[in-house]
């Protein structure tokens, strides 16, 4: 029973090493650089990410525009072929 619990302290001291020596590692001028490298990576891809969404949105609203425009020649269109349509059955009918 002694045995395991001297292993269990010199894992746990190890361990303890071996995290110390990792976070100092970490938290040199390269690893800040690094993180700071990867937050304006981040915050870039996000502004273009928005741009993309604001050039779509433009583009979808024109794009309805040009559909609201030619809705409305359309329904044009079919209003001067219904009165035509209707002249011919009134002259046709009305003699």
């Amino acid at each position: 029973m002694e045995c395991r619990h001297g292993n269990f302290w010199i894992g746990l001291g190890i361990g303890s090493i071996l995290g110390a020596v990792a976070y100092r590692l970490s938290r040199t001028a390269k690893a800040k650089q690094l993180e700071s490298e990867i937050y304006n990576a981040i915050h870039r891809i996000g502004r273009d990410a928005e741009i993309a969404a604001a050039h779509a949105e433009r583009k979808a609203v024109d794009l309805g525009l040009k559909a609201v425009e030619t809705g409305a020649e359309i329904a044009d269109k079919v209003a001067e072929e219904a009165d035509k349509v209707a002249g011919k059955a009134k002259d046709k009918w009305g003699k």
